[in-house]
C-alpha cells in the first residue's frame, strides 16, 4: 500500500531496551481500531492500531480523537474504541504470534476475556507454568497461552531473526482477505502484512511501500534472499504501490486486492513489468 496522509516514519530498529510508557495516556481497548483519514466512519482507513497500541493524542473532537499511533500515522480514532490508562512499570512484553490469541480471566480457564491479534504486544505481569497474565487498558488483566506469544525480555526480542522467521509470521495469514489499511486476520492489505511480520521479527519498518523502499539494504535481483521484501508498480509510475516478502525459487508472499495474502510469481507479466527493486532489512 502506497498513499499520500499525514505520517511520521518511525525507526527502522525497535529502540534498545524499551519501556512500557507510565504516564496516564489512550490507548486501544480493543483487538483492532481503524484510523481514518477524517473524523467520520465513511472516510479512508488509513491504517489500523492494535489492543494496548498508544495513541498520542493531537486533537478531542466529540466521539473521535486525532492521534499518532505507533506505525507513525496520524488519524483519526472513534472515541469508544480508546481508554484513558495508566500502564505498570513492567519492561518485559508479550507479543502475539498466532493470528489470533485468546484472553482468559484465569490461567486455565475457559471464562474468556476476549482476543489478541497477531503483532499485538502487551506489558506481562506475571507468569504461572504455561500461562503470561498480561495488563489490558481499561480492564482487569487477562492471561494468554505460553504457546500463543514469544517473550520480549525488556521489550526486545531475545534472539537474532532471519528471513525465514518473516516468511513464517507471513505465512500465519496466508489467505486473508485484503483490506485496505489492515494488519491482522481481519483483513490486511500489502505493506501491513510486510510491518506485521518485520515488526514480530524485530524490524519496525515504515508502515507504507513507498516508505519501506526508502530503507533497508538494495539487493539486486540476481542476489534476492528469503525474507528480502520486493517492489512494484504495475501502473507504470515509478513509485512503490506494492510490496511482497520474497519466498524464493522466484516466488513471494503478498496482499493482493482480490485475492488477499497469496503466493505469486516475480515472472507474471504485470509484476515483471513492474518489478522496481528490492530491500533487505536483516543482517
Amino acid at each position: 500500500m502506497s498513499r499520500q496522509a499525514q505520517r511520521l516514519p518511525p525507526p527502522v530498529q525497535l529502540p534498545p531496551g524499551a519501556t512500557t510508557p507510565r504516564a496516564e495516556s489512550w490507548y486501544v481497548g480493543v483487538a483492532v481500531a481503524d484510523v481514518r483519514a477524517n473524523p467520520d466512519q465513511g472516510a479512508e482507513r488509513v491504517t489500523q492500531a492494535l489492543l494496548g497500541d498508544e495513541v498520542k493524542l493531537l486533537r478531542d473532537e466529540g466521539e473521535w480523537v486525532q492521534g499518532q499511533v505507533p506505525d507513525g500515522y496520524i488519524g483519526w480514532l472513534q472515541k469508544g474504541n480508546l481508554v484513558r490508562a495508566t500502564p505498570p512499570l513492567a519492561r518485559d512484553l508479550v507479543a502475539v504470534r498466532v493470528p489470533r490469541a485468546i484472553l482468559y480471566k484465569e490461567p486455565g480457564s475457559d471464562a474468556q476475556a476476549g482476543e489478541a491479534l497477531l503483532g499485538t504486544d502487551l506489558p506481562l505481569l506475571a507468569q504461572k507454568e504455561d500461562w503470561l497474565e498480561v495488563w489490558l487498558p481499561g480492564r482487569p488483566p487477562a492471561w494468554l497461552s505460553r504457546q500463543e506469544v514469544d517473550l520480549w525480555p525488556g521489550g526486545q526480542l531475545p534472539d537474532k531473526r532471519s528471513g525465514s522467521d518473516v516468511i513464517k509470521v507471513a505465512e500465519r495469514l496466508e489467505g486473508v482477505a485484503y483490506l485496505w489499511g489492515g494488519v491482522s486476520l481481519y483483513g490486511i492489505d500489502c505493506s501491513g502484512l510486510t510491518y506485521i511480520a518485520y515488526f514480530l521479527n524485530g524490524v519496525k519498518l515504515p508502515r507504507d511501500a513507498d516508505l519501506q523502499f526508502k530503507v533497508g539494504r538494495p539487493v539486486a535481483r540476481k542476489d534476492l534472499q528469503p525474507g528480502d521484501l520486493v517492489f512494484f508498480n504495475t501502473s507504470g509510475g515509478t513509485q512503490p504501490t506494492h510490496v511482497g516478502i520474497y519466498t524464493g525459487n522466484g516466488e513471494f508472499l503478498n496482499s493482493r486486492s482480490r485475492q488477499g495474502v497469496v503466493v505469486s510469481r516475480l515472472d507474471e507479466p504485470s509484476f515483471s513489468a513492474g518489478y522496481l527493486g528490492a530491500r533487505r532489512y536483516l543482517p
